[in-house]
Parts: structure tokens; sequence; C-alpha cells
């Protein structure tokens, strides 16, 4: 099931609809509530990464995560853990070598093969098993992309990736709002991972809930501006924040002339890449869309359609280190 986010999250205040559906967040609450009551928790024998948010989409995990693996994989043999959201398989994949070749999206799901530009990856939809299995080939570590919800596994570390632009939105729980969880959750949390500027107001917020919380913030640069540059774009996106990354193009002074978003994890048709080449010719102009939207363009098309290479630099990066490195 496809899925783009309501404008209305993300308004400071309640709208009519979020007040509508807000007896239905209730009820998630409280379902979540038992969910955690329910659980029994397992902890491994080797260290559990748990890069996750509360926030729905468009907070950073997957670039944190791999940020994290390369504070890790100088000294020690570290595996990705995801279920490849948005996938159509319910097999376990295990991508064994870097740029493993020969994977589809629609088996993988996006966020692992951008993982497995850096490591090596497991795509599974039962964690626990997938441990087990991961122990077993010789990890030393394991890095979730996303998982902080899942509550039958012992973190040793948790980090809660938010956007600066949009916070927590307007608050609420899903579906009148964008979280999965209170804000009180990130008790759980060991940091607090900020995509965007440093904001005293957010910081404010958090510290009055866990006044000892690390927090630190990620800078994302654009790699290949240079090839961007003196073009004019239509820029599409199937992501969790799809304004995220038009404000990047924005913010590099990248022209776009038009946009258009497709849902979160978005699998394009061939009628949808007519589309797209039709009206970038009607407007004599190029075609750009995000890395992790990229993976999942069709492989005749993907020389012709530009995408933006983000880095990440992690801000305050060298407590997190230690950290880290006490968990061996």
């Amino acid at each position: 099931m496809y899925f783009i986010k309501p404008k209305f999250w993300d308004k400071k205040s309640n709208t009519f609809l979020s007040t509508l559906l807000y007896p239905l967040s209730i009820i998630y609450y409280l379902a979540n509530i038992l969910k955690k009551k329910i659980s029994l928790v397992e902890k491994f024998e080797i260290p559990i990464i748990c890069i996750g948010n509360i926030y729905i989409g468009g907070t950073g995990k997957t670039s944190t995560a791999i940020e994290i693996f390369k504070i890790l994989n100088g000294f020690k043999k570290v595996c990705f853990l995801t279920k490849g959201y948005g996938r159509k398989s319910n097999e376990d994949i295990y991508l064994s070598e870097i740029n493993t070749p020969n994977q589809n999206t629609e088996d993988t799901g996006d966020e692992p093969l951008l993982l497995n530009k850096f490591g090596h990856v497991y795509i599974s939809n039962n964690r626990v098993a997938a441990i087990k299995k991961i122990i077993k080939l010789g990890y030393d570590a394991i890095i979730f992309d996303d998982g902080f919800q899942d509550h039958k596994i012992f973190k040793n570390l948790n980090l809660l990736c938010f956007d600066s632009t949009n916070w927590i939105g307007n608050g609420n729980l899903i579906p009148s709002g964008p979280l999965r969880e209170p804000l009180t959750s990130i008790k759980l949390a060991n940091f607090i991972v900020i995509k965007g500027e440093k904001n005293q107001f957010i910081e404010k917020e958090i510290k009055i809930i866990c006044p000892n919380i690390e927090i630190i913030y990620t800078e994302n640069k654009v790699e290949n501006i240079e090839t961007l540059r003196n073009k004019n774009f239509i820029a599409f996106t199937g992501i969790g924040n799809p304004y995220s990354f038009f404000n990047t193009l924005l913010n590099n002074e990248i022209k776009i002339l038009k946009q258009i978003i497709y849902p979160d994890h978005f699998q394009f048709t061939e009628k949808n890449y007519k589309n797209l080449f039709e009206e970038a010719e009607k407007r004599n102009c190029n075609l750009i869309t995000t890395e992790k939207d990229h993976v999942r363009i069709n492989d005749k098309f993907k020389n012709k359609i530009y995408y933006t290479k983000l880095s990440t630099k992690l801000i305050g990066k060298e407590i997190l280190e230690k950290e880290l490195k006490k968990l061996f």
C-alpha cells in the first residue's frame, strides 16, 4: 500500500481533519501500550544499534545508519538489518558483497540497496530469526535501519532521528498526526540525531523530557552539485518527506520548473516514465530525483535521470564514537 503524508500532519495546531481522526489515534496508542506489555524482550550476544524514529518518514535514518557503519567498520565486522519496506517479496535476502549485483527493489526495497553501497545487508520480515542467522555468519554487530518500535529485541544503543524543519508536526499520533509514539518515548533513546540546523526550541523540548540525553546534528552536502548547476529540472520523488528534497535543490540554487510527488517507496511504471519524459520534453528540461528513488528507476532509464548524491556529516560525533566503542 502506497502512502503520501497528509499536509495537515505538519500544521502547528490541530485542523478539522486531525481533530476528527483523534479518537483513532487514542485507539492506536492503547494498542501500542498493549503490544509493549505483552512483548517478551530477547537479548543477543552481539551489540545491536538501532537507528529509529517516532516521526514517520524523512528523518534521515538511512544516512545516519550509514555514518554509524563507517565508524564501526574500521574495527568490527558489521551487518545492516532491515525489513526492506515497500518490497513485494517476503523472502529473506542476504546481500553478502558490496553492491550485490542483479538486485531488484521490488524484492529488496530501496533502502537496502543504498545501505549495500557501503556494507552487507540482511533483509527479513522476522528480525529475531534474522539476528540469529547474522550471528552465525560471524558478524560482530548489527545496525537496524528502523526498529525502535520493535519491543521484542533488546537494543544496546538507540538513536532517534528527527528533521528540524518538521520536528513532530502537530504532535499527534497516527492517523491524527505523524507520530508513531508520543514524544515521551525518547526516554528510551541514548542519542537524538537532528537533521538540519541547530534548534534551541527543539533542544529545550527534548531536555524537558530527558535532561541528560545527548543531541547531535547531521549536515547534508550535495556531492555532485557541479553536474546539476546551470540546468533546469522537473524534480520528482517518492519518499516520506518530499519537501526536504525540493528544499535541498532550492537551497543549492538548482532551478526547479515543476515538483512531482509520488507515494513513499513508489514503484515507477512505464506509464510514469512516459509521462515524466513527455513533461520534460515539453518544458525543454531534465529530470531529477533522490538517490533513494534512483535505485528504484528501471535500468533503461537510469542514465537519463539525474539524482542528488548526498553525503552526511555527524556534527559532534565524538561522544557517539566513544559510546559505540564501549559496546565491545
